[in-house]
This record gives structure tokens, sequence and C-alpha cells, in this order.
């Protein structure tokens, strides 16, 4: 007696998939408006292993409060840069009394120093699982979404070079596996992250550098203003990384809690490369 053999849509996993094709037609209709089918010209492939959906909802709040934490310490610090600069600028032009006020201002930097130099490793280690964590999830939602293992979803900030886009690439496609189709929103918010993630670190080097060089009471003046507003521009970068956070958590959240795509809730079965025929 003869049999018959129905292969599930990858994606939604709840329609039958095409005669061509191992989405349905629904999907890869998505796929194509959204272009994504092969993302970027990369050929997607399923991602080996197993991926299980958690809940980012803690994490993401954690991370997203951390971040606003690390925000305010640098708006903190602006301010007392400026207030020293202030000092070096009275203190050149020859009131020397300022120069008692200038101590207390470094004081007071120092223990702000401290404290953010506590915050800020640790946000960056509950951000970093929380970044795994989006990513596995994204795993459930499309296994066929992604273009790089998972291990590179921490690993790609600790290269040098490749750094400057694995992680971006890795936040983009996690950004658009934990979306339905029928959200047209771009990813204006996470290039916004990203954009201020890459100039901030570069500010922020270069003006550490200009205040180490400066010399001269105008020079070391000018290098603190510098310095203050770099960190102001990384008090508006923790902003957009804060609402980028969220934004990424609710999405997910979102994606977990609707009826299509379903969301799986455990292991991911496997794909096979040909579907074999159902006994009968």
């Amino acid at each position: 007696m003869g049999g018959s053999f129905v292969m599930l849509c990858v994606r939604c996993r709840a329609t039958e998939a095409g005669p061509d094709s191992v989405r349905c037609e629904l999907c890869d209709a998505a796929e194509r408006l959204d272009g994504r089918t092969h993302l970027g010209g990369r050929r997607r492939v399923p991602v080996p292993g197993s991926a299980v959906l958690r809940s980012p909802v803690a994490l993401g709040w954690a991370t997203a409060g951390l971040f606003a934490l690390v925000g305010l310490t640098d708006l903190v610090s602006a301010g007392l840069d400026l207030w020293t600069a202030g000092f070096v600028d009275r203190v050149a032009g020859g009131d020397w009394a300022a120069q008692d006020d200038w101590a207390d201002s470094e004081s007071v930097t120092s223990w702000v120093t401290r404290f953010w130099a506590l915050a800020y490793p640790g946000s960056i280690v509950v951000f970093l699982v929380w970044f795994r964590r989006t990513r596995v999830n994204a795993e459930v939602f499309d296994p066929y979404g992604h273009t790089m293992l998972r291990g590179w979803a921490i690993g790609g900030w600790f290269v040098p070079v490749v750094s400057l886009w694995f992680p971006r690439r890795i936040a983009s496609e996690t950004w658009y596996a934990s979306v339905s189709p029928a959200d047209r929103r771009g990813p204006l918010l996470l290039n916004l992250w990203w954009g201020t993630f890459l100039l901030d670190n570069a500010v922020s080097q270069t003006v550490s550098r200009a205040l180490d060089r400066a010399e001269e009471l105008d020079e070391i003046a000018r290098a603190y203003r510098y310095v203050a507003y770099s960190e102001l521009f990384s008090v508006v970068h923790a902003v957009i990384a804060v609402l980028f956070v969220l934004a990424l958590t609710r999405r997910q959240d979102v994606r977990a809690h609707q009826p299509w795509p379903p969301a799986a809730s455990g292991p991911l079965p496997e794909v096979p490369d040909a579907p074999a025929p159902e006994k009968v």
C-alpha cells in the first residue's frame, strides 16, 4: 500500500511546506517581502544543536537598569569634569586659591570613577547573558534565520576587528527573527544603538589620549571639557541602548505569546535534509 508524506514549514511549523520549498506559501511570501530570503546574500542554514525558549524579560530589565545606572554615572562625571575644567582655568588665570577646590573635585571624581568601575563591568556581564539568551530564543522563532553560530553572540565582542560588525549582524538576525512577518518596522533603533556604540568608543579613546598628553594648564582645561562632552555622548548612547534592549525584549515576549507563528517551548526538532515517507 502506498503512502504519502507531509513536511511542515520549518518557520511556522503549522502549515504544510510547498512542494519546492521548506516553508509554506505564507512564510515564503513574508521572506520575499522583507528581503531576508538569503540574509544579505548569505544562504540561510538551520542552526545546529537545540534551542530552548526562555523568557528574556527579567534579564532585559536588569540590563536596561544597569545601562541607565552607567548613563547616570557618566552624566555626573561630565558635570564634575566641567567643574574641574573651570578650576584649571582659574588657576591658569592666577587664582591659586582655586587649587583647594580643584583637589576637592578630584576627590569626588575618584569616588564616582570607582562606582562606575563596578557598575560598567556588571552591566556588560548581564548584557552578554541577555544577548545570548535573545539569540537562542531567535533560533526557536526562526531556525533558518541565522548565518553564524550562537557562540559568536559572546565571542564576537572580544575578537579584534570582527567585533566591529559580528555583534551587529547577530543582533540584526535576532531582531528580525523576533518579530512576526506582519511587522514591517525597520531596525532604526538597532542601527542607532550600534552606530552610537562604535562612535562612543572611538570618541572616548580619543579624548582619553588627549587628556593624557595634556601638559599646559590651558591644554588640561580643554581636555577636561572634551572628556565631559564625550561623557555626555555616552549618556545619549546609554539611553538608546536602554531603548534597544527593552524593545527587543518586548518583541520576543510578544512573539512568544503570539498564536502565529507559534513559538516552540522546548528543544527544536531536527529538520531532515530530505523528508522520509510516512509508514502506513
